[in-house]
């Protein structure tokens, strides 16, 4: 049954004023693609609310990346079980995808839903299911072929930046990544459909959509013809764009000429770029399956600064790879000090059951795992701090998004600074605000207004 009809049938489910609670976990994939679930069951009539909350149907929408994410996915479906026990509830998405045994062996979920089979979120709720003998739809992720993302009017994240899904699925096989496992070969949303969703969210008011993907720079490879990413955002700008256009991750070696020329030339690109290291060792890059060295990450990140000077510059970093030496953990650091980055977002090796990596001798222990993890996290505290204070006094406009401290709101630039922004008649969450910013806090910028200062 393709997707149209499966929709089709689940438009004929009753399910008015039936509660739903949903948790997600992990990228903002995920993020999205909870949107597309959320919209489709209030579409049906569903109610949403908190998921500390009794409800009649609990979905986790979860993450395998590491060991805690998975952790993280039975313990809200345990939380679920308690607060209803006789409530639906749906293990759905990636964890579910590589241990479906474990959860049904557990007795944690009534539905136990795969990578794929989580968009017919609905047709498999109406197939009965138990905790003792749950409904259970994981097929082979290596039969995965098709892009799904139902179009989506409104992110239900509870924030003002919205979410394009424009890929899926990846094909690099890092040897300690459990992705391509959970969610298949790279597939791409065709140009035509990227762009119907992004006027979708611009119509719905939206100042802000981030393009994100399992595998971003890969957009495009798999269409026929072949398109690829420059294009697209040249054909995004030439329309009607939204106020900023994010980038969610891209891999070092997909930042080729013609992109970083591409994106230099747009107005609507945020200066905020996150290129994933995850070592700042050749050896230790070779083990993990990563195709660049050292020296070819360390020359894109001075050409991203030489570009755009006010750029947040993001990394990701494994820390603690089976057999990592001292040395070898040296360099990662060293490397990581001299360069001009912004952030860093440093994750403790954790084996996941199937990839190659997880069978690896040289397993560091748990203290010199929590040494080296503390250590690089305090460089990106101080990378943090030194780039905040390059924008002290000086002008910034700021997306306002939440309500925060008493008398402030929560907002963010371009190049992702949080702003504490100044409670005022005008302001309101997806309201744009100028203002320079004239105190810090350990994590923010304050912001005063034009008009308040000497």
């Amino acid at each position: 049954m393709d997707l149209v009809s499966s929709w089709r049938i689940i438009r004929e489910i009753d399910l008015k004023g039936k509660t739903v609670a949903l948790e997600t976990l992990g990228c903002k994939v995920n993020q999205y693609e909870s949107s597309c679930l959320l919209e489709g069951l209030k579409e049906r009539g569903c109610l949403q609310v908190p998921f500390r909350q009794p409800a009649d149907i609990y979905i986790v929408h979860s993450c395998a990346v590491t060991a805690r994410a998975a952790f993280q996915t039975r313990q809200l479906l345990r939380r679920a079980r308690r607060l209803n026990p006789g409530a639906l509830v749906v293990a759905a998405g990636c964890d579910a995808q590589i241990e479906p045994d474990r959860l049904a062996g557990e007795q944690l979920a009534t539905h136990i839903l795969g990578s794929d089979e989580k968009f017919d979120l609905l047709r498999w709720i109406e197939t009965p299911g138990s905790f003792s003998n749950p409904c259970r739809a994981v097929f082979d992720s290596r039969s995965l072929d098709r892009f799904n993302a139902q179009p989506v009017s409104r992110m239900h994240t509870g924030r003002t930046r919205a979410f394009l899904k424009i890929q899926d699925g990846c094909n690099a096989f890092c040897s300690y990544c459990i992705v391509p496992y959970t969610r298949g070969r790279s597939r791409s949303l065709p140009m035509t459909d990227v762009i119907s969703q992004m006027n979708r969210f611009v119509d719905a008011g939206y100042r802000e959509v981030v393009l994100t993907g399992i595998h971003l720079g890969q957009w495009g490879r798999d269409l026929h013809p072949s398109e690829d990413l420059s294009r697209l955002l040249k054909t995004i700008e030439e329309g009607s764009p939204p106020h900023r256009l994010r980038l969610s991750s891209l891999e070092p070696l997909e930042w080729h000429g013609e992109l970083l020329e591409t994106v230099s030339s747009l107005q609507s690109v945020c200066p905020h770029f996150h290129v994933p290291l995850q070592s700042g060792d050749d050896e230790v890059l070779g083990r993990m399956n990563r195709p660049y060295t050292s020296l070819q990450y360390a020359e894109l990140i001075h050409e991203l600064r030489r570009r755009f000077p006010d750029a947040a510059l993001g990394a990701d970093v494994l820390a603690g790879y089976p057999g990592e030496t001292e040395k070898q953990f040296s360099n990662t650091f060293r490397l990581l000090d001299g360069l001009p980055l912004t952030y860093l977002h440093i994750f403790p090796f954790s084996p996941r059951p199937g990839t190659p990596a997880a069978e690896l001798p040289g397993r560091i222990g748990p203290q010199e795992m929590k040494r080296r993890t503390g250590i690089l996290r305090e460089l990106s505290a101080k990378k943090r701090r030194l780039f905040r204070n390059r924008f002290l006094n000086r002008p910034l406009e700021v997306l306002v998004e939440s309500e925060a401290a008493p008398g402030f709101w929560h907002g963010t630039t371009a190049n992702y600074l949080q702003v504490l922004v100044p409670a005022s008649p005008i302001v309101a969450s997806g309201v744009l605000v100028n203002l320079r910013a004239t105190r810090l806090t350990e994590n923010a910028l304050i912001g005063e207004y034009p008009s308040n200062l000497p």
